[in-house]
């Protein structure tokens, strides 16, 4: 019978990043370090559901309105964007195919077109990760996820929230005594005017900082496959496998 030895800590965390990084397998992990595959496995989900819990308490905070105000990109400022509080966006991540029919029809993303998990990642205008909501089905549009993940509870009066044109979001907004910046929607008919290419060119800029943060989920070949599957005991209940690439690179703003 072949002897399996007891990792250490530290070989159980380098598990844990090997998995997130590289996106080996189970079996593969097992072999090289000497343990059996059901142990690789409860050590990867035990750390991740750990860590998760730990680190998106002290990662992820919504920063107070002075603190963003204090510290504002002069890029902010110049584009004429002194009260925006945050910059949202959703994001993807590919799963497999469920059994379940039902939840095959929740997971489907028209957008992507593949099963997805997605959720609402808001950063602030330095960049830093404020928000993060739990996983929704694919098919969950932005509006309904926005709703329902109570970050209108967090927003102040005033408050300049900043959005892809996708975001239907306004009249939310609105009622909660605050703005939506999105670039100019096209026309059927005539061309943008020279203010409104400009604005789209604003937003677009100062919209990267989201955009950097969502791609960082990239360089971890764990999430850009079907990897994220059922079978890897991961529910979209506790969010953690497709937050932990963001709130491990969250630490590089502290």
């Amino acid at each position: 019978m072949k002897k399996f030895k007891k990792l250490s800590q530290r070989d159980e965390f380098l598990l844990v990043l090997m998995r997130l990084r590289l996106g080996l397998l189970n079996q593969d992990l097992a072999d090289r370090f000497g343990i059996s595959p059901a142990l690789c496995f409860r050590t990867f989900t035990t750390w991740i559901k750990m860590l998760s819990q730990v680190l998106g308490k002290a990662l992820v905070v919504w920063l107070p309105r002075e603190s963003i105000r204090n510290n504002l990109p002069p890029v902010f400022v110049k584009a004429g964007y002194q009260k925006c509080r945050v910059i949202l966006d959703c994001a993807e991540v590919f799963i497999e195919r469920s059994k379940s029919l039902d939840k095959q029809s929740s997971t489907w993303s028209e957008y992507k077109h593949h099963n997805t998990f997605k959720f609402l990642i808001g950063v602030s205008p330095t960049g830093y990760i404020t928000f993060l909501s739990s996983y929704y089905g694919g098919r969950a549009s932005d509006r309904f996820i926005t709703r329902d993940s109570g970050i209108y509870n967090l927003l102040e009066r005033d408050d300049e929230v900043m959005a892809d044109r996708g975001f239907q979001i306004q009249e939310d907004l609105i009622l909660n005594f605050c703005t939506l910046v999105v670039p100019p929607g096209a026309r059927l008919k005539s061309q943008l005017t020279t203010k409104e290419i400009q604005k789209t060119k604003h937003v677009a800029n100062l919209r990267i900082h989201v955009e950097q943060a969502i791609n960082r989920i990239k360089t971890y070949r764990i999430l850009n496959g079907k990897s994220y599957t059922e079978g890897d005991g991961l529910q979209p209940k506790w969010v953690n496998l497709g937050h932990f690439p963001l709130l491990i690179t969250s630490i590089d703003f502290i």
